[in-house]
């Protein structure tokens, strides 16, 4: 039976294992955020923004008016009354995520990453009542968190081959 000095002791030496590799642990999730934010982007962009007008919903735009004009003229009363093409769900998933990578940051002590995080949550927060252009700077501000999140692992240092304590396994 162990004393309560050993578990004591192999306690705080996880602890300062952990303490140790804080950086480590806090880039694995910063990772794991950057894919998940990487695939949500795509989800959500892929064919949302920068699409052509379909002929036909431009040709019902101008039925429905009830004004003759050229499809470009139709393309711009479509942009104007056009509602924000992605969802509320998604908006709220990038929102979600931001705020996940800004404190994952913070724990990291990377402040740029974190801003950029903070920024990309306002952005999508502002999708609800932006439109479009809103979106797209919910997109760009998605693509600079990505962009401060790989600067960052490419800054860290090279991990240490060190074997794991005996007394941990």
């Amino acid at each position: 039976m162990q004393n309560c000095a050993t578990r004591s002791d192999r306690l705080l030496e996880l602890i300062l294992f952990s303490l140790r590799d804080r950086g480590a642990l806090c880039a694995l999730v910063l990772a794991t955020y950057r894919v998940e934010l990487t695939s949500l982007l795509d989800r959500v962009s892929s064919g949302s923004i920068g699409d052509g007008d379909d002929e036909r919903e431009v040709a019902a735009l101008v039925r429905e008016d009830g004004a003759g004009g050229s499809p470009a003229r139709a393309g711009s009363r479509r942009a104007r009354r056009a509602e924000p093409r992605i969802s509320e769900e998604d908006a709220f998933l990038v929102y979600d995520l931001a705020g996940c990578i800004a404190e994952a940051a913070a724990a990291a002590r990377l402040p740029v990453v974190r801003r950029d995080a903070l920024t990309l949550r306002e952005k999508a927060a502002e999708v609800h009542a932006g439109g479009e252009r809103a979106e797209r700077e919910m997109l760009a501000a998605g693509l600079r968190v990505i962009d401060r999140i790989l600067d960052a692992a490419r800054a860290q240092p090279a991990p240490r081959n060190e074997p794991a304590s005996k007394d941990l396994n």
